[in-house]
């Protein structure tokens, strides 16, 4: 299984035995449509990914149905490619006329290129709406994603594990007391209870964010050295894990 780290926010490519997943996949420059009132965000380069490595893709993965991870456009844009979600989003998939095949994802494994692939609970403000990942190819090698904040009972509880983390570390509150993304420390706590070795950043730089939505965000960011004395870290576009 290869991990690549698609954009500068967070986007995620998994190939494995020649074919791959996206997750959350934003391939447009602009988020919103010029205008867009509520959230909008903007990235010089769409996407590291090659042609190739797109015309890899069979399958995608989406976690929330929030725009910065139910991106309308770049699921047209590839095509009828088979999507794995939760009901909300398959909800709002028909309600936008997408006729991709839907499969729902839950605690029970899922196949998806020889991936087993399982939505785990997620925390607080999170419970109704998203999912964490977790993800073992036919070598037992496996990755723990969540794009927001981690549920540590449910990780000390069912004791799970991961050799690779993908995970918030810049911490975003909404009207200063909601938490949306982890700070450096829940991270560090998670890639520990996870036993992971390798941590990779998403959701970068939330100070990003335009629109409405930014007049309440507060951001702050991570501490990298920190990070690093515990974990090997990576948060560029462009960096990848090959197992």
């Amino acid at each position: 299984m290869k991990i690549i780290k698609a954009d500068n926010y967070q986007t995620w490519y998994l190939e494995h035995n020649n074919n791959a997943i996206l997750i959350d996949p934003w391939l447009t420059n602009t988020l919103q449509p010029e205008g867009s009132f509520f959230i909008q965000r903007k990235k010089n380069n769409s996407s590291c990914l090659s042609k190739v490595e797109i015309g890899k893709v069979n399958g995608i993965i989406i976690t929330a149905p929030f725009e910065d991870h139910l991106h309308l456009e770049s699921i047209n844009m590839l095509g009828d490619v088979p999507i794995y979600t939760s009901n909300i989003v398959k909800k709002q998939l028909i309600k936008n006329k997408i006729h991709n095949k839907l499969y729902i994802l839950s605690e029970q494994a899922t196949n998806v290129n020889d991936l087993s692939i399982k939505a785990l609970p997620t925390s607080y403000p999170y419970f109704s709406t998203t999912f964490s990942l977790l993800i073992k190819d036919d070598k037992e090698n496996s990755l723990f994603h969540e794009g927001h904040r981690v549920n540590f009972k449910y990780l000390i509880k069912n004791n799970i594990k991961a050799d690779v983390a993908i995970l918030t570390a810049e911490e975003s509150k909404l009207f200063g007391f909601i938490q949306l993304g982890m700070n450096y420390k829940n991270t560090l706590k998670a890639v520990n209870l996870l036993g992971s070795k390798q941590l990779f950043i998403t959701g970068n730089n939330p100070d990003q964010t335009q629109g409405f939505i930014r007049n309440f965000l507060m951001t702050k960011s991570f501490n990298i050295n920190d990070l690093s004395r515990q974990i090997t870290v990576a948060s560029n576009e462009g960096d990848f894990f090959d197992f």
